[in-house]
């Protein structure tokens, strides 16, 4: 098959398959980095992106190169249910911390274990773009469509929480479930990208898309599609750059990163440019939060009022209960369905 794609493209096998790889990858954090952006979840992105440094570690070392992703799979799941069970707690900065810290420790501990293993720890955090094997890749293909599927299934549970957790639990959605959810996601495409551009640079896989994606979009929808289109441009514009004829080679990793942060570049200016003619967001945030609340207060006093003017306190209890359920559901759908609004402007879902 790849035989069959580099005739029809021109391009020879070793630049079709990190080709392939940068495209699938472009796509599925798109997806998934439009989730980390509206939940904020930046800095559990960067705790996994190191936690899953030890399987990587262990993966290369014990096994061999290709046992890369295998091993990094096993750890990820861990570090992801880790990640999840201290988000639950107050201090959850702080225990992110301790395990992003502990596990890149193990990691490091396992290389030197082994002897001296700088060259091959450079080519473990940075990657081997074109280095990508048949196998790597269809490995992360799959684990790619592992974290698509997982995102997919939670999706509107997802924005939901972006927008107001407290009225998500309220609801009954299970935080824990669609918290594991997202940072097994997260662990996916770590793993998946780890063999290609390193797990140092997948962060701005994970940050950067999102992040312009929102400064131009006013429909999480849109983000998607827009943060889609920067993940794979970018790493077709890394590819171009890399080939540029230069008196010394081009970091292809590097490449990649650097154009994905043009694009960044180029969203900020598109954004500046709506601003001046009048086609920024009207409305901010914290504004259509305010307004929700308002609807949900004047909801619950009319079911109250409506439950006293019948004369039974049962039946005002009832009210007063079918109202305060009531107002929930509107402040949800008022933030999940209606017309929220990011920092950078007004989002529909």
């Amino acid at each position: 098959m790849l035989s069959s794609l580099s005739e029809i493209t021109g391009l020879a096998p070793y630049l079709l398959r990190p080709l392939i790889m940068l495209i699938v990858l472009g796509i599925v954090s798109g997806v998934v980095g439009v989730l980390v952006n509206l939940r904020a979840l930046e800095f559990n992105a960067e705790a996994l992106v190191h936690a899953v440094f030890p399987g990587i570690v262990a993966g290369a070392v014990y096994k061999g190169v290709d046992f890369i992703i295998p091993g990094a799979s096993v750890v990820a799941i861990i570090a992801a249910i880790a990640l999840t069970v201290v988000g639950r707690k107050k201090s959850s900065e702080a225990g992110t911390a301790v395990v992003l810290t502990s596990f890149y420790a193990i990691g490091i501990v396992i290389s030197l274990y082994k002897g001296d293993m700088s060259g091959q720890l450079e080519a473990l955090m940075f990657g081997r773009l074109l280095e990508v094997t048949d196998e790597r890749l269809m490995q992360s293909i799959l684990i790619c469509l592992v974290a698509l599927v997982l995102v997919t299934a939670t999706w509107k549970e997802q924005v939901f929480f972006a927008f107001d957790r407290v009225a998500a639990r309220a609801t009954g959605i299970p935080v824990l479930a669609v918290d594991i959810a997202i940072n097994a996601a997260i662990a996916a495409v770590v793993v998946a990208a780890s063999t290609a551009v390193g797990v140092l640079l997948v962060i701005g896989y994970f940050v950067i898309p999102g992040a312009a994606a929102r400064l131009v979009c006013r429909t999480v929808k849109g983000m998607v599609a827009v943060a889609m289109l920067i993940g794979v441009a970018g790493g077709v514009c890394g590819m171009w750059v890399m080939n540029w004829d230069t008196p010394r080679q081009i970091s292809p990793q590097a490449a990649v990163a650097l154009s994905i942060v043009a694009m960044y570049l180029l969203a900020a200016i598109v954004r500046n440019i709506m601003k001046a003619t009048g086609h920024g967001p009207a409305i901010s945030r914290g504004k259509r939060i305010e307004q929700a609340e308002a609807k949900t207060a004047a909801d619950n006093a009319a079911a109250g009022a409506g439950a006293a003017g019948g004369g039974s306190r049962v039946g005002g209890a009832g009210g007063v209960s079918g109202g305060v359920s009531g107002g929930v559901r509107g402040l949800g759908a008022a933030l999940s369905d209606d017309a929220t609004e990011g920092t950078s402007g007004r989002l529909k879902v």
